[in-house]
């Protein structure tokens, strides 16, 4: 039913465009400048914006396509590994778990996720190629109309290629990371795979592509317990590691979770047909994603040098208890995902006017989402006992997915005044989620009874309006006003074995609506030098997950909150910018204020149990400024550089559920943060480069009492310097030789950085 209205409806849309078009069959224009990801225009001009164009993306190791934006100004992208589906972003003064204040499109298709928050609302960024991007934009701030609230941080606009004649690529990476912490000492290796076709034939552009990665991800956990007191005897072991946590308590470590195995393949079909006065274009794309940690790390040994995998063991005589989920942290898991993200669009002018206009429609769904969890380790003596027990947990996606609806109009010269500009639009999105957990015997493969089924709906109607006035010749200004209708549609929580709901499992409906207006000056001094302000009100809706996906186990809760209120932000931006040869310098000083910020937060009861909730913070305060330096043929040398550094202080200045933490920094926020790159060709056919990015230390709690460096946990400050040498062997093939982090830093952003990696890529081009 939801693939047919969302045809249906998509059918009325185009129908009616196609009638506008035909009343002027005279108009023929060459090429049609506007297409599914173009921006209309007043959203960069109001907007801090920063892109990388293809050969700036030549200088950074791309393996995966969030390495784009990893060096842009006041951006983190936290990619644990090569292949990691959850390389969360952050952006100016929203941290990198919360991903629904930060928007990624590519070719005008939405790739954020805004139905989970935190690690599992990370983009979807595997459904883009790295090898097929043609150009990325990041925009930073709510500032511009056309966006909703969910760009308080900012968007991120990727841009593939456009068939313009017959090109094949055959791209190869390899890579090799070195690791060596606790007792693991390992070499995790991976490949990845490009290959594409496109073509113009007559009117009508294809891209077809393929992109296949497998890799051995290091260790992402570290397991550590502290000491405690048992009457009961306990394993004497050896092997433990004495350490302390983020907190500074005495800890002890006993393994790690090993490599994490990943293997992707996406499927991408591009099509664009060009008629006179309009462009129609269609994307598919299709992702298989399987991912294991079957290789878990257990340093604990008896006597006879034999693994123990006991809740209570004795290391020095000290007792401790193996985590409080005592022997099941060596647990192996498995997940399957399948996925299907459809786009279509036109775009064109309307008749013979000024106006252009794009109609662009996307559906995503989850046809598999499938994880394991087997409860115990396969060498552990209990692992029978523990599966007939259905200690195991098997966690599907039911029902889960997607679908917008954007409808656009704009004209920079309105009623013939090249002075004005206008842009109108109309947003529609839905978005459902519907998570089932279940007890399992993973080793006869049999489903127990439900962990407590959860889901709902949310959806939302936006109308926005953005209108620009150069009014004399050196000033400018924009106002733009968004409305929108959001509502909260269906969520449940069913915790019975039964699975059949009771009135009382269900949250009532909402509805909620809200305005933001945009405003924007900007004064040009010179030709080469402008001062611009910017202010904007945004509401950032609640997302599923935070209202609706609850779960109730023996030793993790997970507490959503179906009356959230919308974060309520309040930005400013003031940028001067000095356009030098080649380049530009620029300054941004920026402040916002967010009141009732959806936060989820942990607390750990009595008993060893975890409960993760979704609570408002108050007001959290952010002020920032940005430094940007950029500029090709550098006193007119052969030397490009990229440099950006920003300094930003974001303050919890009111909670009042807990007013100790005011005050405190918020979690993930970094006070500095820097990134440079460099190139330089050496000759015409050899280009070496050279990058790093750094950040100083944070915290990961609201109290700000995680403040202990470089330990499982930590959020460390960093300096990870890269770089790659690309050698252009013949007028079709060309190789490049990376590294990255090449002084093996050690670092955790929770979880451990990447250590030394290197890289060896070939890449064939027919045309």
């Amino acid at each position: 039913m939801r693939a047919i209205a969302f045809i249906a409806c998509l059918s009325t849309v185009l129908t009616f465009s196609f009638n506008v078009l035909s009343n002027d069959s005279h108009a023929n224009l060459e090429e049609i400048k506007v297409i599914g990801d173009k921006l209309f225009s007043d959203t960069t001009i109001v907007s801090p914006t920063s892109n990388i164009s293809i050969e700036e993306m030549k200088n950074i190791n791309l393996t995966t396509t969030e390495d784009v934006v990893a060096y842009e100004p006041s951006l983190v992208i936290r990619k644990r590994y090569i292949g990691d589906s959850n390389g969360t972003m952050g952006i100016r003064g929203s941290n990198m778990f919360q991903t629904s204040r930060s928007m990624v499109f590519a070719d005008g298709l939405p790739l954020h996720y805004l139905l989970q928050t935190s690690y599992s609302g990370s983009p979807r960024w595997s459904l883009v190629g790295p090898d097929e991007m043609e150009n990325a934009q990041v925009i930073y701030g709510p500032f511009s109309a056309e966006y909703s609230g969910n760009a308080m941080g900012g968007v991120v606009n990727i841009t593939t290629r456009n068939p313009t004649k017959q090109r094949i690529v055959f791209q190869g990476t390899l890579f090799s990371q070195e690791y060596n912490q606790l007792s693991t000492d390992e070499r995790y290796n991976g490949s990845k795979f490009f290959a594409s076709y496109e073509n113009k034939i007559g009117d009508l552009g294809v891209f077809f592509s393929l992109n296949h990665l497998a890799n051995n991800g290091h260790p992402q956990s570290q397991f550590a317990s502290q000491k405690t007191t048992f009457n009961a005897s306990s394993s004497v072991v050896t092997g433990a590691i004495n350490g302390v946590n983020e907190y500074g308590q005495d800890t002890i470590y006993y393994g790690d979770s090993g490599s994490e195995q990943v293997v992707t393949d996406l499927y991408k079909l591009k099509l664009n047909y060009d008629f006179k006065n309009f462009q129609l274009r269609g994307i598919l794309a299709y992702e298989n994603r399987d991912k294991e940690q079957n290789d878990l790390n257990n340093y604990l040994r008896d006597a006879s040098g034999n693994p123990i995998f006991e809740d209570k063991v004795t290391f020095n005589g000290e007792t401790f208890k193996t985590s409080s989920f005592g022997a099941s942290a060596f647990q192996e898991r498995a997940e399957e995902r399948r996925s299907l993200l459809l786009g279509l669009g036109i775009s064109g002018n309307l008749g013979e006017s000024d106006w252009l206009f794009d109609i662009y429609a996307t559906d995503f769904n989850i046809l598999q989402d499938e994880a394991i969890r087997t409860g115990r380790n396969p060498a552990d003596p209990t692992f029978a006992s523990a599966n007939a027990s259905f200690k195991g947990r098997f966690t599907e996606y039911d029902n889960t997915g997607w679908q917008t609806l954007d409808v656009q109009t704009g004209t920079e010269s309105l009623g013939g005044n090249d002075s004005m500009r206008l842009s109108l639009g109309i947003h529609y999105s839905h978005y459902e989620l519907m998570i089932k957990p279940f007890r399992y015997d993973s080793v006869s493969n049999i489903q127990g009874k439900t962990r407590g089924v959860s889901g709902g709906e949310t959806s939302t109607i936006a109308f926005f309006a953005q209108w620009g006035w150069e009014f004399v010749s050196d000033w400018d200004l924009a106002l733009g006003l968004r409305y929108e209708k959001w509502q909260g549609r269906n969520g449940f929580f069913d915790n019975d074995s039964d699975g059949v709901l009771t009135g009382s499992e269900n949250h009532p409906d909402r509805d909620e609506n809200g305005i933001s207006p945009k405003f924007s000056l900007a004064h040009f001094l010179t030709d080469s030098i402008t001062v611009r302000y910017s202010v904007a009100k945004a509401l950032r809706f609640p997302l599923v997950e935070e209202l609706y996906q609850n779960v109730d186990e023996t030793s993790e809760k997970s507490v959503a909150n179906a009356g959230l209120k919308p974060e309520d932000g309040l930005h400013h931006n003031l940028m001067l910018e000095k356009k030098v040869k080649k380049g530009f310098v620029r300054l941004n000083f920026f402040h916002e204020e967010i009141k009732d910020v959806i936060f989820s937060q942990n607390v750990t009861l009595s008993g060893n149990v975890n409960v993760r909730t979704f609570l408002p913070v108050d007001k959290v305060t952010t002020s920032g400024i940005e430094f940007i330096f950029n500029q090709s043929k550098v006193m007119n040398s052969k030397l490009n550089t990229r440099f950006n550094m920003s300094y930003i202080d974001s303050e919890i200045t009111k909670n009042t559920l807990d007013t100790s933490i005011e005050g405190k920094d918020f979690p993930r926020m970094p006070h500095l943060r820097a990134n440079l790159i460099v190139n330089y060709p050496l000759m015409d056919n050899l280009e070496i480069a050279g990058s790093f990015r750094y950040a100083s230390n944070s915290y990961g709690d609201l109290d700000n009492s995680d403040n202990v460096d470089n330990v499982f946990g930590a959020q460390d400050d960093y300096l990870f310097v890269n770089a790659r040498t690309n050698w252009e062997f013949s007028q079709s093939t060309s190789f490049s030789l990376g590294i990255d982090n090449i002084f093996n830093e050690t670092a955790y952003v929770h979880h451990p950085w990447p250590s030394r990696t290197v890289f060896l890529e070939a890449k064939t081009v027919l045309e």
